[in-house]
């Protein structure tokens, strides 16, 4: 159904059982998948492609050009997976390059406000909570949770499975399967809840915590770290972790320490002078 106040373009693929609001634009080139429901003032911009059964919530822009500097002639593709939800003031852009893509997978959540810059590539069941930015060319994991307004600079990637605390600002990679805290930007172990919910089981949750151990806690230089994870585990997910650190470009998100436990000790001639005095008042 569409709305009489909606503007689409006779040049758009409309599939069945497709609900558009009131006030939307369509462009030409578009193509929606069936059962999806663009709520009002939904904007869908030329090279975008939404999958089947896909939720758009009022004010959100799909497509839109790339924001950078220099002019972009001939921009690429948005394409959104199968059964995504994109709340309210949602933004998508472009590729800058028109034979490559800007992609979310399917069945993700992005929460009001949440923006997704060119070229990033956003994993399946993958959720940006509200006001989340990702920069241009980011990648995001599958199952990955981003929290309120984090921020991600340009080319670093979410491993699968990450969880990032709210006001974070990334400026490096978080590797997979990590829970990083929001106050202060670093890893402070496992994402176990997440782990859990993917269907881990307790043998493979106990192997990364082994692998986390010897990244994060054994001090060894970088490619000796990777390479003891890769002998340790030629399968399964602390081996995907091991090909995470082998890629990257930009560094990785270090380990929050707590601080060692100290007790507090007088010094010897603070406790000889502490006798005395009391040997003095009795």
């Amino acid at each position: 159904m569409i709305h009489p106040h909606a503007v689409v373009s006779s040049q758009a693929e409309i599939h069945s059982g497709v609900e558009i609001g009131p006030f939307s634009c369509i462009e030409a080139g578009v193509v929606i998948g069936q059962g999806c429901r663009l709520a009002a003032r939904v904007t869908i911009k030329e090279g975008t492609v939404l999958g089947r059964e896909v939720v758009v919530g009022e004010g959100s822009t799909l497509g839109g050009l790339p924001q950078v500097a220099a002019p972009v002639d001939r921009a690429g593709k948005v394409v959104i997976g199968e059964r995504c939800v994109l709340r309210e003031n949602v933004t998508v852009h472009r590729s800058m390059l028109a034979d490559r893509q800007t992609r979310v997978g399917s069945d993700c959540l992005l929460m009001v406000g949440a923006h997704v810059a060119h070229d990033c590539q956003v994993g399946s069941r993958a959720i940006l909570t509200n006001n989340v930015l990702l920069g241009g060319h980011v990648q995001v994991g599958e199952r990955a949770c981003l929290g309120g307004a984090v921020a991600v600079h340009q080319y670093c990637r979410v491993g699968k499975m990450a969880m990032i605390g709210g006001c974070a600002r990334i400026v490096q990679d978080v590797p997979p399967f990590m829970m990083v805290d929001g106050q202060t930007g670093l890893i402070v172990g496992l994402n176990r809840v997440g782990l859990r919910r993917a269907g881990v089981t307790p043998e493979e949750a106990l192997e990364l915590k082994e692998a986390y151990r010897l990244a994060y806690r054994q001090g060894l230089p970088f490619e000796e770290m990777v390479q003891r994870l890769e002998d340790r585990f030629p399968l399964g997910l602390p081996r995907e972790l091991a090909e995470f650190y082998r890629g990257s470009h930009r560094g990785f998100v270090q380990e929050r320490r707590s601080p060692p436990k100290v007790a507090i000790r007088l010094h010897p001639e603070a406790d000889d002078d502490s006798v005395e005095t009391r040997r003095l008042a009795g």
